[in-house]
């Protein structure tokens, strides 16, 4: 189970340079059809966990990027090896905020691979496009 999170107090300004710094790390990659911010980023829940969870101190960014065929991905986004019917798991990078460094992860879903039926409900009322 999660432990409670402390949320940043300024959520408009956690959205706006989280967004400019997913911007910065999806210019890399030529494929990119779409790209949606899940999860506490998009709904205004991010922040710090009141113990350590995972090896994480706080909310982390999940990052679903829907690629044009064939995909490049690029070099530097490490595969994790785990796979779902709507999204393949990399390690993307980090954001940081106040001094707190906050993990990118990419959900990465390609059309021929994946369900984007199983995507699209995944995302509803939870997600905020950026692409």
């Amino acid at each position: 189970m999660k432990p409670a999170k402390i949320l940043y107090e300024d959520q408009e300004d956690v959205w706006n340079k989280a967004r400019k710094r997913l911007l910065q790390i999806l210019a890399k990659c030529k494929t990119v059809e779409e790209a949606y911010v899940w999860a506490s980023l998009a709904e205004g829940q991010f922040g710090l966990y009141e113990q350590p969870y995972r090896n994480q101190l706080g909310s982390d960014i999940d990052l679903v990027v829907v690629m044009r065929e064939p995909p490049e991905i690029p070099k530097d986004w490490n595969f994790t090896k785990v796979e779902k019917k709507w999204f393949d798991l990399y390690d993307i990078g980090f954001f940081e905020y106040e001094g707190n460094i906050h993990k990118i992860d990419g959900l990465i879903v390609i059309p021929s691979k994946h369900d984007l039926a199983k995507m699209k409900e995944a995302l509803e009322g939870r997600s905020k496009r950026i692409l």
